[in-house]
């Protein structure tokens, strides 16, 4: 058990550190391309941060336990909106107008549709992958392409010219110190404690790994929110929402049929997540102590009903 908490501890320090940089590097690409904080957020930043999902879907796939693959991704999306922005803003008021990003939580709504349909027969195919990643690629183009996203808004006009290699080193570096803190939370940390309580798989799947997975979302989330760049912390979450779902499982189940089975409850939990955080953001035009605390308090609900329900 020493060992286990061990690993928490230095995973959560690598989480920390990978997420400083990840964050420093994505603003600063933003201001080099006049590109606005909420699409480097919603694409570079989200795209790093999800990292673990990939590599722990993957490795599960090639055991077999394809099944394991969407509960982490979908556990993922719920942990993403109820803890990662959940509890960051609980302690960071977040002030965002939900005009300006009705596009990214579309996407998002699409995506679970999409795998809800996929879901009918308990499997995604490799036909219905390829759809996925159509979709993924038509987001990414469109998120740059939008007029009223490629233009920063004077939100980093006080900051020194970066420099580009700069940049896209701390953004490499922070994303690979993301992914190995990750896993060593996941996989010498987490994991080895919730064994020995004998838990089931898929609530481990469900809770352990998922917020393990989706640390890097929580950590880059408060130190983006600690520097005042709203744009990125949003985005981020929904940004991976949508590459969890339009990446990760479409790369997987191009490699192998993805099996999955009792999930449809889970799914449809983090779509009402997500309308939640919508109709927060449309009614207070951001996040307050109170929304926030609704948000982390159902997924505190959602933990319980994985192990106990």
């Amino acid at each position: 058990m020493l060992s286990s908490l061990f690993f928490l501890t230095i995973g959560s320090l690598g989480l920390y550190f990978g997420s400083e940089w990840l964050v420093d590097g994505a603003k600063d690409l933003a201001k080099k391309f006049n590109v606005s904080d909420l699409v480097i957020g919603l694409t570079i930043v989200s795209i790093g941060t999800s990292f673990p999902e990939l590599v722990v879907g993957l490795i599960s796939a090639f055991q077999g336990y394809t099944d394991f693959v969407v509960g982490n991704v979908l556990g993922s999306n719920i942990a993403n909106i109820g803890l990662a922005i959940g509890l960051p803003a609980f302690f960071y008021k977040i002030d965002f107008n939900l005009k300006g990003a009705i596009a990214p939580f579309v996407y998002n709504l699409l995506a679970c549709l999409m795998l809800y349909i996929f879901l009918q027969d308990n499997l995604i195919s490799f036909v219905e992958a390829q759809a996925l990643l159509l979709v993924f690629f038509v987001y990414i183009i469109a998120s740059f392409l939008r007029p009223n996203f490629t233009s920063c808004d004077g939100e980093l006009e006080n900051e020194k010219e970066p420099c580009l290699k700069k940049s896209v080193g701390r953004i490499i570096a922070g994303s690979v110190i993301l992914y190995f803190g990750s896993k060593l939370f996941v996989d010498n940390g987490a994991i080895p404690l919730v064994e020995i309580f004998g838990f089931s798989e898929k609530a481990i799947g469900m809770t352990v790994v998922a917020i393990g997975t989706s640390l890097p979302e929580l950590f880059v989330t408060l130190m983006a929110l600690s520097k005042k760049e709203v744009g990125i912390s949003l985005g981020n979450i929904i940004g991976s929402n949508i590459f969890n779902i339009f990446f990760v499982l479409a790369t997987i189940a191009l490699i192998t049929p993805i099996e999955a089975s009792n999930v449809i409850f889970e799914l449809l939990l983090g779509v009402g997540f997500l309308l939640s955080l919508m109709l927060f953001i449309y009614l207070y035009n951001g996040l307050n102590k109170i929304t926030a605390a609704i948000l982390f308090i159902g997924y505190l609900t959602f933990l319980y009903l994985q192990f106990y329900g």
